[in-house]
């Protein structure tokens, strides 16, 4: 009687327990404007801040299976400072932004892997601010002064 009880036990407790790479929560690094349905997503998921009490400073730097770099940038006591770069698997710049103390600030630019300009805007604790531009793929505006 035991048997019968312990398959779906052992089921659901596999169910749960998986953590799958599928799910993608939307990040800072992720860019809606649901006026013209546009999203503007990494082609990486976003790298795990450290923790703010980690002792780590120096230069982060991920990478693709294939060693091409998808990630580059400064760590200051366990968070993202200065300028953070972002690339395609091909080696192409997906995005550049700036950090203080672990959140995005100022500036940010993102490409299409044609090289061409994607979105641009500012970015102010962490959240997106004031006016923003984006194109399509082949570098033609599709919105402008988008407000967030």
């Amino acid at each position: 009687m035991a048997k019968h009880y312990l398959l779906p036990l052992l089921f659901l407790l596999t169910l749960f327990s998986c953590n799958s790479s599928e799910v993608k929560n939307k990040t800072a690094d992720s860019m809606v404007n649901p006026k013209r349905g546009i999203t503007v997503n990494t082609p990486l998921e976003k790298t795990r801040n450290t923790k703010k009490d980690s002792i780590y400073t120096g230069t982060r730097i991920d990478k693709y299976d294939n060693g091409v770099i998808y990630i580059r940038g400064d760590v200051m006591g366990g968070l993202r400072v200065g300028e953070w770069l972002s690339f395609y698997r091909s080696g192409k710049l997906w995005s550049k932004g700036n950090y203080e103390n672990g959140l995005r600030v100022g500036y940010a630019v993102t490409y299409f892997e044609n090289e061409k300009k994607s979105s641009e805007g500012y970015y102010k604790g962490d959240r997106m601010v004031g006016k923003w531009k984006f194109w399509d793929e082949f570098g033609n505006m599709v919105e402008k002064d988008w407000e967030k």
